[in-house]
């Protein structure tokens, strides 16, 4: 398994390629820890799994995992599960959770997150008037 860091809109992005399953489960979560745990935790998270090839029990930890450090008012965003993976996270009941987002592809998250904060500013901006 290998696994990317970088963000999307300001968001911190996992991206991983290859398994996600209970032998490469704690070097996610580590890096679930030390973004959350950072000097500047952020509100949300995604993790890109569009290269991911398998999903099993140990790799849904993670994901739970780092679904219930997140803050009350945060989410976390998956992006392009393939097949099989979307298939655990739909049988699971996962997606489902009101705290997580699904994104066909990451021009697609991109593309929300730059909406979300076009609304956001629009509300500040009339809230201040």
């Amino acid at each position: 398994m290998k696994m990317i860091e970088s963000a999307i809109g300001g968001v911190p992005l996992i991206a991983i390629d290859g398994d996600l399953d209970h032998s490469s489960k704690q070097v996610v979560r580590d890096a679930v820890t030390g973004i959350l745990d950072g000097p500047y935790p952020p509100r949300s998270l995604l993790f890109d799994l569009t290269d991911c090839t398998f999903l099993d029990s140990g790799g849904l930890t993670v994901l739970l995992y780092a679904l219930g450090q997140l803050p009350a008012h945060g989410w976390l965003g998956i992006i392009g599960a393939s097949a099989g993976t979307n298939q655990v996270l739909t049988y699971t009941g996962f997606l489902d959770h009101e705290k997580v987002r699904f994104f066909s592809s990451s021009s697609d998250a991109a593309a929300s997150l730059a909406r979300e904060k076009k609304v956001q500013k629009t509300y500040d901006r009339e809230r201040a008037e």
